[in-house]
Formats: structure tokens, C-alpha cells, sequence
């Protein structure tokens, strides 16, 4: 099973041993529960004395006793508060044919004293994200050239299995970020709707696989959807730059993901 190295940070992953159900000889008040304390049992803590605080489980096929399965998962989000440190964990079980039968989204509280790393480079969809990728794609000319006509907002949405949500909107004029906020006057022209798991796959991947899950239907978007469709290009490129802020920040930290030279080639 793999762990953190150094704290705990957003994509960080864990992946358990496959096991069969009964053979964990689980005491279960109601079989509806099985996929729930399964994940419990088989997937570790977060860190030391962590409680888990909150949990949104969906069911896509309901697992038994004579599955075999494992428990996949991936940190979301790491909250720095006053009362300990906020963890937003995403779950898998996948049985051993590889499809994922129940998953969902856990809650954790830490202890003030454990050790996480939080990084407005991986806190996507806020604020202090927005920021960083107006001050990266100011020096970008192919991304100025892309929308040198354009007025409008991007909105850029994070969502999770419990309808929780950020939102950072974008607002932009002749190529250029003139506002980053939660929201604008007016709101969005479109804004692209991403699941909080798929954000970190999209920033943490080898390669930027934007344009492939954009077609295959992988995300949702509200708005203008001919304005959002049209700027699929200028969307790659502000992806490509928040990879590179975020894979940057995870190599200082300590993971070692392959990072390219300069910005990222484009398609």
C-alpha cells in the first residue's frame, strides 16, 4: 500500500491489497453498508489520531461477501483552519475486474500538529489559484493571441459528490486576465465544471489529456455552450499553465512527477 512521504497534500494516493469481503469478517448492522466499511477497513487514515468528519458514498453496483475488491484513493483538498487541518478525500472500491462498484467523497479532520502541505497551486478553483494563473498566462503570448478579440468570464468550478463547490471566474479582456473573483458583475459567459478528482488526475497526469477528456464528455459546463465550445484552445492552454504551477510545487515538496521544460507543448 503506498503513503505519504512528507505530510499530507492534495494528490497523494493510496491503493490496498485486493481482498475478498467476507474474509475481513466485517460487523455490519445492514448489508447496505458493506461497500462503506469495506473502504473503511481497507483504506488508511489520512494521519495520526485523523477523524473522519464527514462521507457522501454512491453505489453504482452495491458489492457482497464474494467480491473481490480494493480501495482506491486520492486527497482533494487540504484546508488549513483554526481548529485543525481539513482533508477532502476521494474513494474508489473497484472490484477485480476494474470497475469501480461503490466510491465517494470522505471528510477528515487533523490534528493541528499533523504535518499537510497546502498550496494555492492545488487548491483549485480559488481565488489565490486564479491569481496564479494570471500572473503566468500574462507572459504567455500564445494565450494573449488565442482570445485577442474575446470579452467575456471563464468561470472554472471544482465540485464533489456532495454538491460542495469552488468557483473562480476569469474575467478577461483582449487576451488579457483583467479580474480574478469568485464572481464577477454579470456572472460568467461559461463556466467549466470539473469533478474535484478529475482536477487533480488533470493536473498531476504525465501528459496534458485535456482536449481527449473534453471529447470524450468527461466535463460539464453551464453558460454560453457555443462560447465554451469555441474556446476549447484558449482552455488548454490555462490547463497546461496550472499544470506546471502545480506539478512545480509538487516536485519542491517532495514527489517526484516528471515535469517538461519551460511551459508545457500545446496542441
Amino acid at each position: 500500500m503506498s503513503a505519504p512521504t512528507i505530510g499530507v497534500a492534495v494528490g497523494d494516493r493510496s491503493v490496498s491489497d485486493t481482498r475478498r469481503i467476507s474474509e475481513l469478517a466485517l460487523s455490519l448492522p445492514d448489508t447496505s453498508l458493506t461497500g462503506i466499511v469495506t473502504a473503511g477497513v481497507l483504506a488508511p487514515t489520512p494521519a495520526a489520531g485523523a477523524t473522519r468528519t464527514g462521507l457522501q458514498w454512491n453505489s453504482a453496483s452495491s458489492v457482497t461477501g464474494d467480491d473481490l475488491v480494493r480501495v482506491e484513493s486520492v486527497v482533494t483538498r487540504v484546508e488549513q483552519s483554526g481548529n485543525g487541518n481539513v482533508v477532502d478525500r476521494h474513494v474508489r472500491l473497484v472490484d477485480d475486474g476494474g470497475s469501480v462498484r461503490e466510491q465517494g467523497i470522505e471528510t477528515w479532520l487533523l490534528p493541528e500538529s499533523s504535518d499537510v502541505r497546502h498550496d494555492p497551486a492545488v487548491d483549485f478553483c480559488t481565488p489565490a489559484w486564479g491569481e496564479l494563473l494570471r500572473e503566468s498566462l500574462s507572459a504567455d503570448p500564445a494565450f494573449a493571441s488565442s482570445l485577442s478579440t474575446w470579452d467575456g468570464t471563464v468561470g472554472l468550478r471544482c465540485t464533489d459528490a456532495s454538491g460542495r463547490a469552488r468557483e473562480v471566474h476569469l474575467r478577461i479582456y483582449r487576451g488579457r486576465i483583467i479580474d480574478v473573483a469568485r464572481r464577477v458583475p454579470g456572472g460568467a459567459t461559461f463556466t467549466l465544471i470539473v469533478p474535484a478528482v478529475t482536477w487533480v488526475d488533470l493536473m498531476v497526469a504525465e501528459h496534458n489529456d485535456f482536449m481527449r477528456r473534453a471529447i470524450s464528455g468527461e466535463f460539464s459546463s453551464s453558460g454560453n455552450g457555443y462560447e465554451y465550445l469555441r474556446l476549447t484552445k484558449p482552455l488548454d492552454i490555462i490547463i497546461a499553465h496550472a499544470r506546471t504551477s502545480a506539478r512545480e510545487w509538487q516536485s519542491v515538496a517532495g514527489h517526484t512527477l516528471p515535469l517538461t521544460c519551460g511551459r508545457e507543448a500545446r496542441s
